[in-house]
């Protein structure tokens, strides 16, 4: 069954933090790593994966960090969530579909059609929500 998984949940929390403030520059890892309670070593890994999935850059130097390498409208959930998760899947390939194989591939293609937004489109959506973009895990 689909789960997500902490790697994704802690990589959307980085990318929502870079989306927030994507016209103020580079973001130290520090300070994405304090606002989101991510362990620090941790998010570098995660950020080296988003990265060679061309979706942030770093800049070297003290006022160095990450950013995001598009606007954010133009990077979408699933994208965000297969780079570091890998191919994303609700329920298991069957090789043998079963009667209630309708059912499943239904599911799955309303989980992802309620997936499918931009990360724009997220934090947007998280700031209407609550008034701002909070991450509590």
């Amino acid at each position: 069954m689909f789960t997500v998984s902490v790697k994704a949940i802690y990589g959307l929390c980085a990318m929502g933090e870079l989306g927030l403030k994507h016209n103020a520059g580079p973001v130290q890892i520090r300070e994405i790593a304090e606002a989101h309670d991510i362990p620090q070593h941790y998010l570098e890994q995660l950020l080296v994966i988003l990265k060679k999935a061309g979706l942030v850059e770093s800049f070297r130097g003290a006022q160095g960090g990450y950013a995001l390498a598009r606007n954010p409208s133009q990077i979408q959930v699933p994208e965000i969530l297969s780079a570091l998760d890998g191919k994303l899947q609700v329920i298991p390939e069957q090789k043998k579909k079963n009667s209630l194989s309708f059912f499943w591939y239904d599911l799955q293609a309303a989980i992802f059609e309620h997936m499918d937004i931009s990360l724009e489109d997220l934090i947007l959506r998280q700031q209407n929500a609550k008034g701002e973009f909070i991450y509590n895990i």
